[in-house]
């Protein structure tokens, strides 16, 4: 405890030396998050959640490991995550942590990067010896540090939404979105009972946009669609206008847009500019408040697939998932005074199933990955049924469609 305090007093001292060091470092490249909101740099500075458990002193923590996406293009997903994260330690905790034993997180930062995911999830596992891993925020960071934790025998739990990433099953490794699979067959039967037949494509070229497309072309014969343009763009591209200038010269019906912020908020702004009037769904990777931010009035009449917790307030108190829905929704508002978005509820979703899979292996990391094959937990995201045949344990029957209006999020009825 003497050692404690003494380190906590230097700290100060600490950083003002480190301050003035890169003061005197001439030339230094600013900080990957320079740019980013205050609140992913806050994000992207505290790596551990643990407050002390009011019992079980003595006995060692349940230490676990999360990447997150905290600076770079996909912070408006890694961001929620980790607050949700820390939201949900601090509630464990509070009350005891999980059989006596405190929960702690130790956090990184993969700069939305696969390769910095990579280093993060090896630091994590031979560094800091945690049990499991949770993340990425995006999927081909998530496909990379699968790849590794399958290797190692590590379990993984991302927070990311590539069907690959859990199919085919893998030992260890589970997801917690909706997967591209789910959200194609959401956005057809709407499509379906609209009378929309032929469509055009455009998605991010990363793993995620591509595992999109893929599944959209897949099951697009079940559902009576032709798919009429196929079109794609990098996920740092400031303009797509080229591409929805050859998609407007199609006979599409419906546009379907597969990526993350900000591309979606760019591609709608460019739609309205010239005059791109057919409908525009967006895939649940946009479903935040970010994408209305960035698109402004744009936004308006745009269609997203999303997870409930999107529209917390507007679900049926009947419906199974309502009650969990609203309790973490109140919560994460009082915290951080915003609303909880569908990234925040992955990692939510994901820690508490990891957690259900600690209490019951017993707190034995060798039973993990067999245990959560069995978890049965109702989620924030959806009610989870997870199978050794089925490591994402979702459908696409919690999932629903929304559409901007006035700047808000509405349900589609």
């Amino acid at each position: 405890m003497q050692k404690r305090k003494r380190i906590t007093w230097l700290y100060p001292l600490l950083m003002a030396s480190l301050v003035v060091l890169s003061a005197c470092s001439g030339g230094a490249k600013p900080a990957d998050n320079a740019n980013q909101p205050a609140s992913a740099n806050q994000a992207a500075a505290d790596n551990t959640a643990a407050p002390a458990p009011s019992k079980g002193e003595g006995k060692e923590p349940i230490k676990v490991g999360a990447v997150f996406s905290l600076t770079g293009p996909n912070s408006p997903l890694g961001v929620p995550e980790k607050q949700a994260v820390e939201l949900l330690v601090k509630e464990l905790n509070s009350a005891g942590g999980v059989d006596g034993r405190a929960v702690e997180v130790v956090f990184e930062d993969d700069k939305s990067d696969n390769t910095e995911a990579v280093k993060a999830i090896k630091k994590l596992v031979s560094k800091e010896k945690v049990i499991a891993v949770l993340g990425s925020s995006g999927s081909g960071p998530s496909l990379g540090m699968a790849e590794f934790a399958a290797s190692e025998n590590v379990v993984l739990i991302s927070m990311a939404a590539a069907d690959q990433i859990t199919n085919p099953v893998r030992a260890g490794i589970f997801k917690t979105p909706h997967t591209d699979m789910h959200g194609t067959k959401r956005i057809y039967k709407y499509l379906k009972e609209k009378g929309i037949s032929k469509i055009a494509v455009l998605n991010d070229s990363n793993p995620y946009g591509s595992g999109w497309t893929a599944q959209l072309k897949k099951y697009a014969p079940a559902y009576g669609i032709t798919i009429v343009a196929e079109e794609k763009y990098g996920t740092k591209d400031p303009s797509m206008s080229s591409q929805l200038t050859k998609i407007k010269g199609t006979d599409a019906q419906a546009l379907i847009i597969a990526g993350t912020n900000p591309g979606p908020a760019t591609i709608v702004k460019e739609a309205k500019q010239l005059n791109l009037t057919i409908p525009i769904i967006s895939s649940h990777g946009s479903a935040n408040s970010k994408f209305i931010e960035l698109a402004g009035d744009a936004a308006n009449g745009v269609l997203l697939v999303a997870g409930k917790l999107l529209v917390p307030d507007q679900i049926d108190p009947a419906d199974s998932q309502a009650a969990v829905i609203n309790k973490f929704a109140e919560g994460y508002k009082a915290v951080y005074q915003a609303e909880a978005d569908g990234f925040a509820g992955y990692a939510y979703d994901g820690l508490n199933i990891l957690v259900e899979g600690v209490k019951q292996s017993g707190g034995d990391p060798a039973k993990l990955a067999k245990v959560l094959e069995t978890i049965k937990y109702p989620g924030v995201t959806g009610e989870f049924s997870f199978s050794p045949e089925d490591h994402n344990g979702l459908s696409e029957d919690s999932m629903i469609m929304v559409e901007v209006k006035d700047g808000k999020f509405r349900i589609v009825k």
